[in-house]
């Protein structure tokens, strides 16, 4: 079959944008009425919103150089203009206090609430760096823990990790008292893939008791394929979900390797045994983070509770959930089917997930861990 011609993909852009247009406006809970939808060849220009005409352009260039989540960010910029002219009444485009409000009705992130002129600006720099100075310290000494954790002595190698978690526990059982959006932030994963297999809910669930983040699965389109995939996002304090990336690339990675090493051990639908060694993997390193957890504890805190450290702490981060509410305003909880495991694989696995210490990759470790805990 032949690729499509560009015309054809921006007959499909445009397509995916009165779709996305809609669901924004679901999810606010506004009601606008839909726009006329066109593309433009501006580079500078990224977007713009023409009151007369009721038509909102976006363009092409803007598309084709930049993920689909920062697309949103300028359609929603642009929508916030039209609620300014249709819901506000506003006779004059700007970007003064009614179209700040028209910002926070839309959850539209600061960096994006600057004039048009600026947008390409924000877009070719952002996410920048939000982290607080104390956010820096704790990055810094976890990377130094995380270091560690990857020497060749396996007792030092687990006394370092158990610091790393005390660490983070510490720091993040506190309750939060300020309500500071910008002490929070969020990052994309994009799994290429249009499911979400229950060994990747697995580490969703260990990065939300222990590594302090919301984790919420989603999607997201692309345009050059025309197809969505799901994504898992983790929104949390900054000095948090670097952490926690880190994490789950490093366990994607694990529970490939260590199933290429022990696959002949193990008959029948090979699909099946290693989603079943997969989550057996993950079920032992969770039981060891929780074990690491109830031992770094300190002294006045409960140890009956049912919570985990990180629901725990996300429960009580009140800038953590205005931020996830301002992202998300009708999340939902949803449960998941039920999985076919084998017993042999799943359990064999168990042991060998307990002995899984969090630490860099080999390629990494040349590149230096302030590298691989980016923002």
């Amino acid at each position: 079959m032949a690729a499509p011609t560009i015309e054809e993909l921006q007959q499909l852009w445009l397509t995916q944008l009165t779709y996305e247009f809609a669901d924004i406006c679901f999810q606010y809970r506004l009601t606008l009425q839909p726009p006329v939808l066109e593309m433009s060849g501006g580079v500078k220009q990224l977007g713009c919103w023409l009151p007369a005409q009721r038509t909102i352009r976006i363009s092409r260039h803007l598309i084709t150089e930049h993920p689909w989540n920062v697309v949103l960010m300028v359609l929603k910029h642009e929508m916030a203009h039209q609620v300014c002219s249709e819901l506000f009444g506003c006779s004059r485009a700007g970007h003064g206090r009614d179209f700040g409000r028209a910002c926070q009705l839309l959850g539209i992130p600061s960096p994006y609430c600057r004039s048009s002129g600026d947008l390409a600006s924000v877009v070719a720099t952002f996410p920048q760096d939000h982290q607080t100075a104390a956010g820096r310290r704790i990055i810094e000494r976890i990377s130094k823990l995380l270091a560690l954790a990857g020497s060749d002595n396996k007792h030092e190698a687990a006394l370092a990790m158990q610091r790393a978690t005390k660490l983070l526990h510490r720091h993040n059982l506190e309750p939060a008292t300020v309500d500071n959006p910008s002490a929070c932030t969020r990052v994309i994963i994009n799994t290429g893939s249009k499911q979400i297999p229950a060994y990747r809910r697995a580490i969703c669930a260990i990065l939300r008791d222990y590594f302090f983040v919301q984790v919420i699965c989603s999607s997201l389109y692309d345009p050059q394929t025309d197809n969505s995939y799901k994504t898992i996002e983790l929104l949390g304090r900054v000095e948090n979900v670097p952490v926690a990336e880190h994490c789950y690339h490093f366990l994607e990675q694990q529970l490939a390797g260590l199933w290429q090493k022990n696959r002949h051990k193990f008959k029948g639908n090979s699909r099946t045994a290693k989603n079943s060694y997969y989550l057996g993997l993950l079920h032992g390193f969770a039981e060891k983070m929780a074990t690491q957890t109830q031992n770094s504890r300190t002294t006045g805190q409960t140890s009956h509770t049912a919570a985990t450290p990180g629901s725990l702490a996300i429960s009580r981060d009140r800038a953590l959930q205005n931020f996830v509410s301002f992202h998300f305003p009708r999340l939902k909880k949803r449960s998941s089917r039920g999985v076919r495991i084998y017993s042999h694989p799943y359990d064999e696995a168990v042991d060998t997930g307990k002995n899984i210490i969090l630490h860099q990759s080999v390629e990494d470790k040349k590149k230096g861990l302030q590298g691989l805990l980016r923002r």
